[in-house]
């Protein structure tokens, strides 16, 4: 059985805590055969990386995940064995990274103006020191004595049930469209991401697709008609259910299955890379993959 991991994340991401010397050694106690480098909208690293993997006798895939926007849903896409000298993904992180620092200060503005929280933003900044400031955030919110006892908070504070990791569960729970946190991000088209994907010679994956496609028939209709080649059925944020269902709507609609942690390091701790939620032999679907990468490039 070919052990593998196609979603993980280095320092080059905003979010990253390892460097890609430190995943291969993670990636090689951990006995995985096959890995791709995913960093957010950023392909630095990939090609250390793929270096470190053939010195280390294992494989590494070339990869990014993009940041697309569906309308006011964010969608991440994953693009498998793109052209590493593409312009386009050379300079994204560029474009992206100062929509999200400008949505960052905004965020702020609304969590004082709901909640009456203290947010001394140059100081998180400076602390974050060029990583997602978010996180420091959320940290320092969620670990304040004077708000522990706000409702909205209480699934988040240490201890919470969804205090693991806080961050992104508060993002995700509180902080979608049509709440009054919501902060629109015009990030890339999703349509056009696939397209993009497609030219440089790479197959588009959706990453974790949670409950944004789930049983929504408009989205899926969308997702289905938008060209992808496959869905990242098996996720740490999916639940038993969905990884099924997952798995199901990509075999009724011959899509490629993926499976991958999103391994971050410090900012996501409960994640471990090699540890989806797969509990069968996944190896078809990494060769039926590997072939379609193969035919692609």
């Amino acid at each position: 059985m070919n052990r593998f991991d196609l979603h993980m994340h280095s320092c080059y991401s905003s979010d990253g805590q390892f460097t890609p010397k430190e995943l291969i050694e993670i990636a090689k106690e951990k006995g995985l055969k096959t890995i791709a480098l995913s960093d957010h909208d950023c392909i630095s690293g990939v090609k250390e990386m793929i270096r470190l993997g053939n010195e280390a006798g294992i494989e590494v895939i070339p990869a990014i995940e993009c940041s697309t926007s569906i309308g006011y849903t964010d969608v991440h896409l994953l693009g498998y064995g793109i052209d590493l000298d593409n312009d386009y993904f050379q300079n994204l992180l560029e474009k992206t990274q100062v929509k999200s620092r400008n949505a960052f200060s905004t965020r702020c503005d609304r969590l004082r103006a709901k909640y009456g929280v203290e947010i001394d933003e140059e100081a998180i900044l400076k602390e974050a020191n060029g990583k997602n400031p978010w996180f420091v955030m959320c940290t320092h919110m969620f670990n304040d004595p004077r708000y522990q006892d706000i409702p909205d908070f209480k699934d988040y504070i240490p201890g919470g049930k969804r205090s693991d990791p806080a961050p992104v569960n508060f993002f995700w729970d509180k902080c979608q469209y049509g709440s009054d946190l919501f902060v629109y991000v015009p990030m890339p088209d999703f349509l056009e991401s696939v397209q993009k994907i497609h030219e440089a010679g790479g197959l588009a994956i959706v990453a974790h697709p949670f409950t944004t496609f789930y049983k929504n028939d408009e989205m899926l209709k969308i997702l289905l008609e938008s060209g992808v080649d496959g869905i990242e059925a098996y996720s740490n944020y999916h639940t038993p259910e969905q990884n099924v269902y997952y798995e199901n709507l990509a075999k009724e609609h011959h899509l490629l299955i993926t499976c991958g942690s999103d391994f971050h390091g410090e900012k996501k701790p409960s994640i471990q890379m090699g540890e989806y939620g797969l509990e069968k032999d996944g190896s078809l679907w990494l060769e039926q993959f590997k072939e379609k990468l193969k035919a692609a490039r």
